[in-house]
C-alpha cells in the first residue's frame, strides 16, 4: 500500500489540523523485503531497502514474525 499511499501523502498533511513535517525533513517511502514481492516490479527499485541510501539489511516485517508464534 505504501506505493499508492505514498502518492498523496504531503497533500493529506497539509490539510490536516494536526499533522505537520518539520521543514528539512525529506520522507523517504519503502516497503519490507517480504512484501515488495508482491508488488510490481518498478516498485522494487522505487521503495526496496536495498536501494535507499542509509538503510541497513532489514526485512521490515516485524509484527508479521512476532504474530507468527501466536498462529
Amino acid at each position: 500500500i505504501n506505493c499508492q499511499y505514498n502518492k498523496y501523502l504531503k497533500d493529506r498533511i497539509a490539510y490536516s489540523m494536526y499533522l505537520s513535517i518539520p521543514i528539512g525533513m525529506d520522507i523517504i517511502p519503502g516497503i519490507g523485503l517480504w512484501h515488495i514481492h508482491g508488488h510490481q516490479d518498478s516498485c522494487f527499485v522505487r521503495y526496496t531497502s536495498n536501494f535507499i541510501h542509509g538503510t541497513g539489511r532489514i526485512d521490515g516485517e516485524i509484527m508479521e514474525t512476532l504474530w507468527a508464534p501466536l498462529n
